[in-house]
């Protein structure tokens, strides 16, 4: 299993890389599991522990979103955390962590709201 995670700022990016990680839009944890091999568990349960976000963003700076759909899966499996991912439908990230979509959008607006006691 080859991983290589970095802090890096989008703008600033020479690689794309198939996974970031944020606590913003911009996602500046940059993680390099290009097959999704587990390594993307690491540098998130890194990320959590260090960062406790409220609102936990994924990403792909390419257009294969397979190894953003695992961390998905990956953090609705963990529970408790509200994660957004711009780049898929809000139904399909709804569908993963279980909810609704109008309850997981009211998740997301207010991450510490009643609503997010229903996502995971």
């Amino acid at each position: 299993m080859s991983v290589f995670v970095e802090e890096t700022p989008v703008s600033g990016v020479a690689a794309a890389y198939n996974l970031r990680i944020g606590a913003t839009p911009e996602c500046p944890v940059a993680v390099n599991d290009p097959h999704g091999d587990g390594g993307f568990q690491l540098a998130i349960d890194k990320f959590l522990r260090e960062e406790n976000p409220d609102l936990i963003f994924l990403r792909s700076d390419t257009d294969d979103l397979s190894v953003v759909r695992k961390a998905l899966a990956y953090l609705s499996r963990r529970g408790q955390e509200v994660v957004v991912v711009e780049q898929l439908p809000d139904e399909e990230v709804a569908a993963a962590l279980g909810v609704g979509v109008r309850e997981y959008q009211s998740a997301v607006i207010h991450p510490n709201g009643d609503a997010a006691a229903l996502v995971g």
